[in-house]
């Protein structure tokens, strides 16, 4: 018996934008992690440090982008 599937091309495009969030959420958590242990490293040797706080903005920065992408892949969800 041969069955034939067929994929609704909304689906697709649904399903492969989800997965592009999903990159993305991932690639910033690993910035995240990065940067944070970067900035732990950082306190100990140079706790005042320009470099420590130019981090500390960027760390604020990959925090709201990360909350964007989840807000976006959450409305997908629900779309």
């Amino acid at each position: 018996m041969n069955v034939t599937y067929q994929i609704e091309p909304v689906s697709t495009d649904r399903l492969l934008t989800c997965l592009d969030l999903a990159i993305e959420e991932a690639k910033l958590v690993k910035s995240l992690i990065e940067t944070k242990g970067i900035t732990d490293k950082l306190e100990i040797a140079k706790p005042r440090s320009k470099r420590l706080m130019n981090l500390d903005r960027d760390i604020d920065y990959l925090e709201k982008k990360l909350a964007e992408v989840r807000n976006q892949a959450s409305i997908r969800l629900i779309d």
